[in-house]
């Protein structure tokens, strides 16, 4: 094993703690990932055909099921934690890891976002592989066998592909312990152009060979765009990616639009002892629309309205309320607010669109079902002896439900909550907000289904400022 190929071993594939955990969903076996793989790859020209090894699977739903017993995700195991089993040690070990994230698909799957994890997936080389998705943990073994017979021409394959549409125009990598781009000079949580990936292989080349770029190209409508490049010698890198290297436009891409990126790299053989080869390569995609996602993250009961608070990626989200009364739509305002009338008590829908035909971001829709009181009433203040406030937050409640907290104050305040899972990561954020005093503000807080378990707990961070003094509330609310 070289020192090249024992870096890249170490790093493996770095944890991607900062893929959003998603709800759950049914498991996904080894055949059918290695199966979307399989289709992505095509789809772009990039040797397919890689076969499932169902050993290799066992070892990933095995490390799946130490990783959510114990609550981590990391390569290795521990042989003194429950769950450990000597084959997920192994195949942790060589494996790209995430937890929540997903979906796989035959156009994506759950490292669109992580540039190195992605890139080892893609790598030519890959002949046999094992994975599983399992108790909201995901492995792929991406270094366990590379060993997929050279071309017999020097060849240059690309992510996308030569032709590919409807490509995303923009995205925010995220990945540990960084990203090529952070490398770079690009900030953690930088929205982007695309990443593009280019990978060289020829008949006398081999795994631990190395790229090294001499010139990149990406030209639009607008000209040409500024990039940043990284390859297998950009320090951090060293040993992590296939010999290839990445194209990162520094800003995103117009949507719906045409694209010829070229490049130009030296690919040192024999593992970086032997001589260089020269490669050229040009192709041409066209994006499509922006990436976008809505969600709702409250409301507040008024006589006669509600006030929906949400957050939309496209601009022009509108709002609509449907129920056992008059349906009512209103435009999302620049603070994340829409106010809609309600004639009636009962159990009414309240939905958040944007994007779509004829604008520049996909269509995206939440929705959230608003229970209104019966008749429809002011519900005011209750200030209790001298304190300036009150706070009503449910201690327990029951597993899979939403939380539901309410706050008043006698006078004009500002207000400002966390909800944090027990290692402190931050579930929920509603920044710093001025409220009108008089009245009681009720929000409604969705907690991702993992930390919604029975015997789970979160905990509320809030800050209350009224009267020119501050005060700080914290709870911890169970699920039951």
């Amino acid at each position: 094993m070289t020192a090249s190929t024992r870096r890249w071993t170490a790093l493996g594939a770095l944890c991607l703690a900062a893929l959003a955990v998603a709800p759950a969903r049914a498991d996904v076996s080894g055949p059918e990932i290695v199966g979307f793989l399989n289709a992505q790859r095509a789809a772009h020209g990039i040797p397919a055909g890689i076969a499932e090894d169902p050993v290799l699977s066992d070892g990933c739903a095995k490390h799946n099921r130490y990783g959510a017993v114990n609550g981590i995700l990391e390569h290795g195991e521990d042989p003194s934690l429950p769950a450990y089993t000597p084959e997920g040690d192994q195949a942790g070990r060589t494996s790209v890891l995430y937890a929540g994230g997903g979906p796989w698909g035959a156009e994506r799957n759950p490292f669109e976002t992580a540039p190195i994890h992605l890139h080892q997936l893609l790598a030519p080389r890959i002949d046999r592989m094992g994975a599983a998705e399992n108790e909201g943990y995901g492995c792929a073994t991406t270094l366990a066998s590379r060993n997929r017979p050279a071309p017999a021409a020097d060849v240059t394959y690309t992510y996308p592909g030569d032709g590919a549409r409807g490509w995303p125009a923009d995205q925010t990598a995220r990945e540990l312990p960084y990203t090529p781009g952070e490398l770079l000079g690009i900030p953690e949580g930088t929205r982007t152009g695309p990443y593009l990936y280019a990978m060289f292989d020829g008949p006398d080349l081999t795994v631990s060979d190395t790229a090294r770029a001499a010139a990149a190209t990406l030209t639009g409508p607008d000209g040409p765009v500024e990039l940043a490049v990284a390859d297998n010698h950009t320090p951090g890198l060293e040993g992590f990616l296939p010999p290839g290297l990445e194209l990162i436009p520094r800003s995103p891409l117009r949507a719906n639009a045409t694209y010829t990126a070229t490049l130009r790299a030296d690919v040192t053989t024999e593992g970086g002892s032997g001589p260089q080869r020269a490669f050229e390569h040009r192709w041409t995609f066209i994006t499509g629309q922006f990436e976008n996602a809505v969600r709702i993250t409250g409301y507040v009961l008024w006589p006669g309205n509600i006030t929906v608070r949400a957050q939309s990626r496209a601009p022009g989200a509108v709002v609509t309320l449907t129920g056992p009364g008059t349906s009512a739509s209103a435009p999302l305002s620049a603070d994340g607010t829409a106010t809609i009338g309600v004639d009636r008590g009962g159990t009414w829908n309240a939905c958040v669109r944007s994007g779509g035909a004829g604008s520049d971001h996909r269509a995206a829709e939440a929705c959230q079902t608003v229970t209104i009181p019966a008749p429809i009433a002011s519900n005011p203040a209750v200030v209790a002896g001298d304190s300036p406030f009150t706070v009503d937050v449910p201690r327990r409640v029951r597993a899979g439900r939403r939380i539901r907290l309410t706050v008043s104050a006698r006078e004009r305040f500002e207000l400002a909550f966390r909800l944090l899972a027990p290692n402190g990561r931050t579930l929920t954020r509603y920044p710093r907000t001025a409220l009108a005093g008089g009245r009681a503000w009720t929000f409604t807080l969705r907690v991702p289904a993992r930390h919604a378990r029975r015997g789970r707990s979160v905990r509320l961070r809030m800050t209350i400022v009224t009267g020119g003094t501050r005060h700080a509330v914290r709870r911890t609310i169970r699920f039951r």
